[in-house]
């Protein structure tokens, strides 16, 4: 039962929340791992504030043990896939942790909350109606967080497989990430 209901719990923050992350035990050795990466990756120090024009599909950096990349959009500047790996090397095999996620969404709602802010200062209660002043007020965030969401969960699954393709992974299970504590 208690397992049902932390399963339960699980899928619906899965629903909510605008990241998701996966292990992977790779089975190619670490330098083809780097040009596998390199291949899709165009290395760029202003990544996250503007877009390249590049023929890659991800623009980002690469550290010691870990990668960056945001997803490349040539037609708009909203690139809402972010992906981030870190590497491990455990037992002579290599684990890549995969967090895809949102970074606009973080933007998104701090915009929303600076106009609630400015709105705050000027006192601006449109309506006499205390229920009504709150539904103006929530209604914003609610849709940011809707639209914001909507597009991270129709946008990661393609991403998703993508990187389980180029990094020729088998995704681990809950009981062997535990056991091998990454």
């Amino acid at each position: 039962m208690i397992n049902r209901l932390r399963y339960i719990y699980r899928r619906l923050l899965l629903k909510l929340i605008p990241a998701r992350a996966y292990v992977l035990e790779v089975g190619v050795p670490p330098h083809e791992l780097i040009l596998k990466l390199r291949e899709i990756i165009h290395p760029d120090k202003m990544y996250f504030l503007f877009p390249t024009k590049t023929d890659k599909p991800y623009s980002g950096k690469f550290s010691v043990n870990k990668f960056v990349a945001i997803k490349n959009n040539t037609g708009n500047f909203q690139r809402p896939i972010k992906v981030s790996g870190y590497f491990y090397i455990i037992q002579n095999r290599i684990y890549v942790r995969i967090i895809m996620s949102n970074p606009f969404s973080i933007l998104n709602i701090m915009v929303v909350g600076l106009f609630y802010s400015i709105l705050l200062l000027f006192r601006v209660f449109p309506f006499e109606s205390w229920w009504l002043n709150v539904l103006l007020w929530i209604t914003p965030m609610v849709l940011t967080y809707i639209f914001t969401n909507v597009s991270f969960q129709r946008l990661y699954r393609k991403e998703k497989w993508r990187f389980f393709k180029l990094l020729n992974g088998r995704r681990l299970t809950d009981k062997e990430i535990q056991m091998i504590r990454i």
